[in-house]
């Protein structure tokens, strides 16, 4: 899991139990008020068909709950459920033992809720989404996954290149050198006194700072996301297009053909808005690298949290779309569906982006 797994389909909640725990930030804003939730691991899992009469949901994902028997040693196992399935209270009282207070269980229940709500575990828009209803919880909780991570470094490094000439007064192999190391503390330790450079450069106050960092973080992540899934989406477009549909009757091969261009034209405007919203961040870095005006960057990076519901919800849309597709049909199978397979997954991808689609027939 810490090798592989991706940010938006884990949510590893003893990670940051490892990482934080020590930490007032962590105890004093947690996520969960119950310390089992609060140590749980969430996945974003693919209904197998011996699993879909445990969940109300008629998506093809649901959002499962894990307790590890052992922290130390996940391959033993543990106890799960779904936060969508049919006896979801009998399941928490299972997990979490009958000493819980009712205060502290409707506000939990009520972020598992939002957690079933959203197409992926995005950590931005997961934080903006939980704060949204109400919670104010520390941004410690809201780290992308190890696997992820090393991927983002080496994009956020040469994002920022320009920026250590700027903050630091060098250039060449000394400017490239700190730029790998900066990539690192700005992803992962974002207390380091090594960035004080460039919040000065930036013009945070420290209490600005966090705020900053954080939105800064988030930005750099939908970025590396961006330009991750271009050739994702091309890749899906193309076998979508391309599928056939096995003893498909003329009217159902004409309403699942106008369905999925339906589809691949809402995932092509979702994405190009997603462009369109980065573009305030491309001519801000602009300003503060080229023309020495910290004051755009700064203030978008202030207020950059609240386009991460916009920005987050699109891109994990598309997401979901390209992962689900390569699952159910990889390249390696031939191209084609039963009707109502299709039918199955199109209603699932309509209900993903928005619900656009719902009044097809199956």
């Amino acid at each position: 899991m810490r090798d592989s797994a991706s940010t938006a389909r884990i949510l590893n909640l003893l990670r940051v139990k490892e990482r934080y725990r020590e930490t007032d930030e962590y105890t004093q804003q947690p996520l969960f008020l119950n310390h089992r939730l609060n140590q749980a691991i969430f996945i974003k899992h693919t209904i197998r068909a011996n699993e879909r009469d445990l969940v109300e949901s008629e998506q093809q994902t649901a959002t499962k709950v894990v307790f590890a028997l052992d922290h130390d040693d996940l391959g033993l196992g543990g106890f799960s459920f779904f936060i969508e399935q049919r006896n979801l209270q009998s399941a928490l009282d299972e997990a979490l033992g009958t000493e819980v207070d009712p205060v502290e269980f409707e506000r939990d229940l009520a972020v598992l809720k939002e957690f079933a709500r959203l197409p992926s575990l995005d950590p931005y828009l997961l934080r903006e989404r939980v704060q949204h209803s109400g919670s104010a919880v520390s941004s410690c909780y809201f780290d992308i996954s190890e696997a992820d991570l090393a991927k983002v470094e080496g994009y956020v490094e040469g994002q920022i290149g320009s920026l250590v000439e700027l903050a630091y007064g060098i250039s060449g192999p000394e400017a490239k050198a700190i730029s790998i190391k900066l990539a690192q503390l700005i992803m992962r330790n974002e207390q380091s006194s090594s960035l004080e450079p460039l919040r000065q450069t930036l013009r945070l106050d420290p209490e600005e700072y966090e705020q900053g960092l954080f939105g800064w973080k988030g930005l750099l992540y939908y970025k590396w996301n961006i330009s991750d899934l271009q050739p994702k989406i091309r890749r899906t477009a193309n076998r979508m297009i391309s599928t056939r549909f096995i003893r498909a009757h003329p009217e159902d091969e004409k309403q699942l053909d106008l369905t999925r261009r339906s589809i691949l034209r809402t995932v092509a405007e979702k994405f190009k808005s997603v462009e369109n919203s980065m573009k305030a961040y491309d001519q801000a870095f602009d300003a503060l690298v080229n023309k020495n005006d910290p004051g755009a960057f700064r203030s978008f990076l202030l207020r950059a949290p609240s386009l991460f519901i916009s920005i987050g919800e699109d891109l994990a849309a598309i997401n979901h779309i390209c992962s689900f597709w390569d699952f159910r049909l990889p390249e390696k199978l031939p191209n084609r569906l039963e009707v109502d397979d299709a039918y199955d997954i199109y209603h699932e991808f309509a209900a993903v982006l928005g619900g656009q689609y719902q009044n097809i027939a199956a």
